[in-house]
């Protein structure tokens, strides 16, 4: 019997699941599946500040501790030639896209672990090695176009061309609310980006989204199947959108660290609620049916947008019910 996961899992990430795993007997059977609920419990929304305070406490390590000066944080005059810093932001980002994707499906797919997991993939096939080549690639240049506007942000910062609050300790209860919250300020931004791209159905107006479907969001509905390096497989258009949330508390004037945990945070969101596998996995049902059934679940289960504007879906067969109303 695999126990209910705890709403503090994210934050030791895959240490619980791991966990869970070894404690699973040799074949095991999947649970009865539980129906996708448009109402929320206490425990979703601890779980949405357990995945932002991680973002967040990477960022912080990453700006204070781990590196001697970080590059946003440095004067104009001391920051120096692009090539002397930017490499540094490039290699981190993109050794942390392939030790979480990479390990996490070798774990999931590859390792002496796939035996038991099985039984606990959403989708009972497994993809082909095209599809996780080809994810892989697109999600590699994701984090190289992340890293662009990391780098970007870093120079404005830098040269004083966008100012921001030097000192967390000046409005600590800001900065906590601001950190705690990430998954949750970051929701209503991707719904927009993601929604965009699929066909918009709104009668007396072009159907933009049906173009931007077809010729950028199309990419990532190749991943039919997704796994955790699917997370992030886009179109550089929209990689580029999706990561660009980390403008908003930049152009709020917040520290630094609050914006590169948006970064830390879309990256690792997306790739964990991908991975194709409820618990002992970190897949999400609610987005996994968005990829099998295409015109529902835009945005993250946990801040209900879908619900408000009618795209929320539970089964395949709400999909009818959904469109009949806007028609």
């Amino acid at each position: 019997m695999v126990q209910h996961p705890s709403p503090l899992a994210p934050l030791l990430f895959p240490i619980p699941n791991l966990l869970a795993t070894a404690k699973l007997p040799p074949s095991s059977s999947k649970p009865a599946p539980q129906p996708i609920l448009p109402t929320l419990c206490v425990s979703d929304y601890v779980a949405l500040v357990a995945t932002s305070v991680r973002a967040s406490a990477l960022a912080y390590m990453v700006v204070f501790l781990v590196s001697p000066s970080y590059p946003g944080l440095l004067g104009g005059h001391a920051l120096g030639p692009l090539v002397s810093w930017v490499p540094g932001l490039l290699a981190r980002n993109l050794a942390a896209t392939w030790a979480v994707c990479g390990l996490w499906d070798w774990i999931l797919y590859f390792s002496p672990l796939r035996a038991r997991l099985a039984g606990f993939k959403i989708t009972p096939a497994y993809p082909a090695t095209t599809q996780l080549v080809h994810d892989a690639a697109f999600t590699t240049l994701a984090s190289v176009l992340a890293t662009g506007l990391e780098a970007g942000l870093c120079y404005a910062w830098a040269t004083g061309a966008l100012p921001y609050d030097a000192n967390l300790s000046d409005a600590p209860l800001t900065n906590i609310m601001v950190a705690a919250s990430v998954s949750l300020w970051r929701s209503p931004h991707f719904y927009t980006i993601h929604r965009m791209m699929h066909p918009w159905r709104v009668d007396g107006i072009p159907d933009i989204g049906k173009f931007l479907y077809r010729k950028v969001h199309s990419l990532h509905h190749k991943s039919y199947n997704p796994t955790s390096w699917s997370g992030t497989s886009m179109h550089p258009l929209e990689s580029t959108l999706y990561y660009s949330v980390c403008l908003l508390p930049a152009l709020l004037g917040l520290h630094p660290v609050h914006s590169l945990a948006a970064i830390f945070d879309s990256g690792l969101s997306a790739w964990t609620s991908h991975d194709g596998f409820i618990w002992p996995g970190s897949g999400n049902p609610f987005h996994m049916l968005h990829h099998s059934a295409f015109d529902c679940n835009y945005g993250n289960a946990q801040v209900p947008l879908d619900y408000l504007f009618g795209t929320f879906a539970s089964t395949r067969d709400d999909i009818r019910t959904i469109w009949k109303k806007k028609n």
